[in-house]
């Protein structure tokens, strides 16, 4: 790994993590709230198909109605998902993924601010962290989508939580999982680490990046800077 990005992950004031697919094991929740959103209709999503233009790209139930010639509200769509996943997110099981709580605390340790900044609602988002058990007070701040805000690849989620954290940008690093996340970041001008999951995996991005990790890798990175 180059020096330049040990130096700024060693002298990050601040971290922001995306939420879905980054922080939380939930993505696959996420497809599932939106198949049975459109299974109300008729139409059928794969799950192959959901993490590319869901997930990584943004924007895909207008992606899916445009494709299939579909005459459905993305509106109504909207409405059906977040019904549906509000309540996978309380039957559970939900989870963090298994590195997170660690890298948290080795975050913090450094003396820097973690948070949470995602298009998911700070309720959905909180729902999950106690459904999965995962200890808030270690997190300085969580944000969630807000009407004021647009949504990501717009800066206005990031930039509202460094304001909130009273932290600068090219002096915080964002940690995400798709290529609208990156592109949030890159218009924030927020250093940005891609992390690697199984959702993401052989997935693309242009957007400039310091690095790109799985949990596991960056885990081993922070522990070995000390």
């Amino acid at each position: 790994m180059s020096p330049v990005v040990n130096e700024n992950i060693l002298s990050a004031e601040c971290y922001l993590w995306d939420f879905d697919g980054c922080f939380a094991d939930t993505e696959k929740l996420h497809f599932l709230a939106y198949r049975e959103a459109f299974s109300a209709f008729g139409h059928s999503i794969s799950e192959a198909s959901y993490y590319p233009s869901f997930t990584h790209l943004g924007d895909g139930t207008r992606r899916e109605i445009e494709a299939n010639g579909l005459q459905i509200s993305e509106d109504e769509i909207s409405r059906l998902k977040f019904s549906a996943y509000s309540r996978l997110i309380r039957q559970g099981p939900v989870a963090c993924f298994p590195e997170t709580l660690e890298l948290v605390r080795l975050m913090r340790s450094r003396g820097a601010k973690v948070a949470i900044a995602s298009n998911s609602s700070e309720e959905e988002i909180r729902t999950v962290l106690d459904t999965a058990g995962f200890p808030t007070e270690e997190l300085d701040l969580i944000v969630g989508k807000q009407n004021n805000l647009r949504k990501k690849p717009a800066p206005d989620i990031f930039l509202h939580a460094l304001q909130l954290l009273n932290c600068q940008p090219n002096r915080s690093i964002v940690l995400e999982d798709s290529n609208r996340g990156l592109q949030a970041a890159a218009a924030a001008e927020c250093p940005a680490i891609w992390i690697r999951t199984r959702y993401n995996d052989g997935l693309v991005s242009n957007e400039q990046r310091i690095g790109e990790f799985s949990h596991s890798q960056l885990l081993a990175l922070l522990r070995s800077m000390g």
